[in-house]
């Protein structure tokens, strides 16, 4: 069939694939803007390739319009065929750690927390090591490596400033319990000792010796006048919060630092 310069199939079939790109309903609760925006850029992509193909089938005679319309239809189907996909996979994902993550907040149970000093490779205590054993349901491992690790709270005084998680591992002991170490050092410390190298990224880790004293001389002087103390651990998931075994200097851990290299930058 010829017709002359049907105008109406690209610009209908444009005017169709940016309606399905603006009303096509986009339940992602973490990246549905994201979405969208794909959704859009394909609606545009389809249409550009469509006048294209209209602009080359003009240009022949217009000979078959059902060439013209087989493209118009086939357009969406491969651009949006792919990422439809892909989506639903991503959806289905994310509903499944939704749900899992769901079961950790209401089944997750601590075992065991144990606490004692963080020995760097060189034998000096520079922090506090937190291992810890933890009942997750099934199927969470998806979610462990998410989930923020143990931390030290500075309450109650003398001390308190704040500390820097060095590194968290975990590893699975069944389908359901799972051994977790925290490696904790106060965030006075040095970007060499705050930050762990990992021998898979050239170039990781700290490399900054200097010790980090915002307060200047005074905040140096109270903490390293701090008599050793115990301080509390707490777990977001699951909740828990208590005061660890042991008690910890926080001068010793300092004259480790210096042991290993740090130093002071400023005049203190």
């Amino acid at each position: 069939m010829k017709i002359k310069n049907p105008l109406w199939i690209p610009a209908v079939f444009t005017f169709l694939y940016f309606a399905f790109a603006i009303f096509v309903p986009v339940q992602a609760t973490w990246f549905e803007g994201l979405l969208r925006t794909a959704v859009l850029l394909i609606a545009g992509l389809c249409s550009f390739l469509l006048w294209i193909s209209y602009s080359v089938w003009a240009a022949r005679g217009a000979r078959k319009l059902e060439s013209l319309l087989l493209i118009a239809l086939s357009l969406p189907v491969v651009l949006y065929g792919i990422p439809i996909a892909v989506l639903g996979v991503l959806s289905i994902q994310q509903k499944q750690l939704m749900e899992i993550d769901s079961q950790v907040k209401k089944e997750a149970s601590m075992l065991t927390i144990k606490d004692q000093e963080l020995l760097t490779d060189l034998g000096n205590p520079v922090g506090v090591r937190v291992r810890y054993q933890v009942r997750y349901p099934k199927g969470a491992e998806a979610l462990i490596s998410h989930l923020p690790p143990a931390n030290l709270s500075s309450a109650p005084d003398p001390y308190a400033k704040g500390f820097w998680v060095r590194s968290n591992q975990f590893r699975a002991l069944s389908a359901t319990d799972y051994e977790l170490i925290s490696d904790v050092v106060p965030d006075f410390m040095p970007q060499m000792l705050r930050f762990v190298q990992d021998p898979r990224i050239p170039g990781s880790g700290g490399k900054d010796p200097c010790f980090n004293w915002p307060g200047g001389s005074s905040e140096r002087t109270a903490v390293l006048n701090t008599p050793p103390q115990s301080f509390r651990i707490y777990v977001t998931e699951p909740a828990f919060s208590g005061p660890t075994h042991g008690s910890y200097d926080l001068h010793r851990f300092y004259e480790s630092a210096v042991k290993e290299g740090a130093k002071e930058c400023s005049s203190p």
